[in-house]
Order: structure tokens, then sequence, then C-alpha cells
């Protein structure tokens, strides 16, 4: 019997031993326990400069929340002493198993923010039963001290999108850098002021490093990249210009829906997947069905034709057959006289030097809409976030540059 209330007392000084403390005595309290921790030494840490010193004789007496031991609630019980730094400092002393004020110790904490990235707010707490609010508090922490900053480092090709975060046009720009393939920034708003922010936090030496942005055809990040990486090839993305011409598409065969007879729009009823989808990524019935209706509706045929055009040049690799194949698209547009393509075809054109260096440097913002997938599964688990900087930290959090 002896030997095994030996056996246990050393498994729980084990499991309870903190700088500064060790295991003294248990207490079953029912439906939970509390673990009494004996103080040895007589120094303590300063929690301003880190000097060990002398503590004093007045302490409190602390109880703070551990992780559970089985079905049971743990909580450790112990002092705190009060002390005099010569640094200027007094309070009480630094301990390496809490933080200041906290009630629960920090790997008790910790475990809590393993599960946010994974759970809401609510069902951690339900789960650990603990409050809401410091299930926020504990992941905000957490998250910010894991965040690895701009000054650490030095992105030389970046992807910059936005995302909405609330109804109203309300959006965040995220700035991600290619090479690593997660976010490195987020920003309020879409404004050029907004990406100007982030090159003032990288700073001047390291954006004048950046090589390559890839983004949307939006003139305030241009503008924003146009004077702060003026060395940086602009790279737009060519799904956003296959996204361009399938609007067009869209307009044409909304245009021609509005002026077709009843029978004609029976025909053209529930059709609009098939019309804007890939060619490519249709089943043999979808391609006779597709057919069928082109067939019926030369305009549409046209538009469609344009569309895919487009997307079987974007698909290619070579910059020069590219240029050639784009010359002979742009005529096409003009012989089909369709306005939607007409508007499209000028976007394009005003925009050429980001499309043909998509050729040169073969990156899209792929990566960033995989990301934007995430940003919408939090949202979604949230059900929206009304603390935008909170929002801010979960996304760093998922898919964020962070210490593990």
């Amino acid at each position: 019997m002896k030997r095994t209330r030996y056996k246990y007392a050393s498994i729980f000084r084990a499991i309870y031993a903190f700088l500064g403390f060790t295991y003294s005595e248990i207490s079953d309290l029912g439906v939970y326990i509390v673990i009494s921790l004996r103080r040895f030494g007589k120094t303590a840490i300063c929690p301003v400069c880190g000097r060990r010193i002398k503590h004093s004789t007045e302490y409190q007496i602390r109880t703070i929340r551990d992780s559970d031991l089985g079905p049971k609630k743990c909580f450790l019980k112990f002092n705190e002493y009060r002390i005099y730094c010569r640094c200027g400092y007094k309070g009480y002393e630094r301990l390496a198993f809490v933080r200041p004020y906290a009630r629960y110790t920090i790997r008790f904490e910790e475990s809590v923010y393993r599960l946010c990235p994974h759970m809401s707010i609510t069902d951690v707490a339900n789960f650990m039963d603990i409050d809401w609010k410091t299930v926020k508090e504990i992941d905000i922490h957490y998250t910010k001290e894991r965040i690895i900053p701009l000054t650490e480092l030095t992105p030389r090709r970046i992807g910059v999108d936005e995302v909405a975060y609330a109804k109203g046009q309300r959006y965040l720009t995220i700035v991600r850098d290619i090479d690593l393939g997660l976010v490195i920034w987020v920003g309020i708003g879409r404004k050029k002021e907004t990406l100007d922010l982030f090159f003032a936090e990288l700073g001047v030496i390291k954006s004048a490093q950046i090589t390559v942005v890839t983004m949307d055809m939006w003139d305030p990040y241009i503008a924003s990249v146009n004077e702060h990486c003026p060395s940086a090839d602009i790279v737009f993305d060519k799904f956003h210009i296959v996204k361009i011409a399938t609007e067009a598409l869209d307009k044409v065969r909304k245009m021609l829906f509005e002026n077709a007879t009843d029978k004609e729009r029976k025909g053209m009823k529930r059709k609009r997947f098939l019309i804007l989808k890939r060619n490519d990524r249709l089943d043999d019935e979808q391609k006779q069905q597709l057919k069928a209706l082109m067939k019926k509706n030369k305009p549409l045929y046209k538009a469609y034709l344009l569309k895919e055009h487009l997307s079987d040049i974007l698909d290619g690799i070579d910059l020069k057959t590219a240029m050639n194949r784009l010359v002979g698209w742009f005529k096409n547009v003009d012989s089909a006289k369709l306005q939607p393509f007409k508007k499209c075809a000028e976007t394009i054109q005003d925009h050429l030097y980001g499309v043909l260096n998509y050729f040169r440097h073969l990156v899209t913002n792929a990566g960033s809409e995989g990301l934007n997938n995430k940003i919408n599964l939090i949202k979604r688990r949230a059900y929206g976030f009304t603390d935008i900087e909170y929002f801010k930290l979960k996304i760093f959090q998922a898919c964020g540059l962070i210490k593990s």
C-alpha cells in the first residue's frame, strides 16, 4: 500500500512540477479536486526585468483551474509572493505556469486555443465549461502571440485579393505570400490607402524587392503597387479574366432571353449552368443539350465560342503564341458585334500588360481563392463577425503564417 501511494505521489509530482513549486497534496471535493503546491526556494522572478530576487513575506493564496483529471475539474492552490525589485517594480512575481491575473494555467489555456480553429467560441466554451468571453480572450492572446510579423518576412511574390466580411460592400484586403501559400497581412477596406498600409508596414526596401504581384483588375490596387513596387510585374489573374468573359456571355444570354419568344424562352430555361460552364467539364448528355440549344441561337453560339476561345488561350503557357491568339480573339469580337464582349475586349486591352505577364510568370490567384473558401467557412461557423479585429486574427489562425 505504501509503495502504491509513493508511486502515485511520484506521478503527481511529475505532472505538477512547476518552476519554484512542487506537488504537496490532493483534496477530493466531489465534483472537483484541488492540487496544493508547495513552494521551495526563497527567490522569485521580476515580471519586468526578469531578475531573480529574494521574495518578501507578503503573499496571496491563489486558486486557478488546470487541465481536468478524468471527469473532474482540477484546480491548483499555491502562494504567490509580492516582490520589490531594483528596477522599480513593486507587485506580484512572474510565474511560469500562469499568466498575470489569469484564472487558468497556461496549459489549460493552450488546450482551449487548440480547439478554437475547429469549433465556434460557444462550442469551445460549452465543452471546456468556461465563459465564452474567456474563450475569446484566450484565442486572441495566443493567436497574437504566434503571428509572425512582416518585419521577419521578405516576400518576393505576393497575391492581393479582397474578401467581403459583411453586407454593404464591406471588404478586407488579403495579401498572401505566393511561395509560402499563406496569408501575411490583412487590412480593412479595398482602397489604395488600404494596400498602402501593407507596403508601409513592410518597409521601402522590402517593398522594392517584390518582383511579382498577382491581383484582379482593380485600379486602386494597381495604383498602390505601381507606387511602392515600381519594378514588380503586375499579373492579372487568369481566372478573373475568364470571369469577365463569362459575365459577358451571361449578359448576352439575358439579352436574348428578354427578346425571345415564349417557345424560345422555354428552350433556354434552366440552361444557364450549361452555357456558363467550361465545355470540357460537361458530360456527354450535357454537351448534347448544349449543342441543341446553340443550333437554335446563333448570337448565343458566337458568345459561347468567344468565351471558350479566351479560356483556351489562357490555358496556354507560351507568351508568343498567346499574343498571336489574342490578336485573333480581338478580331473575332469585332466581327461578332456583341456589345458585352466589346466591353470585355476593351477591358482586357486596357490591362493587356498584366494579361501577358501571366504567360511570363505563370502564377495565378488560385491560392487566394482557396484561402477565401476557408475564410467563408470561418464566417459561417461564427454566424458573421461583429468584431472585425478578431475576424482578422481568425484569418491568420486558419490561413496565415503563425508559429506552431
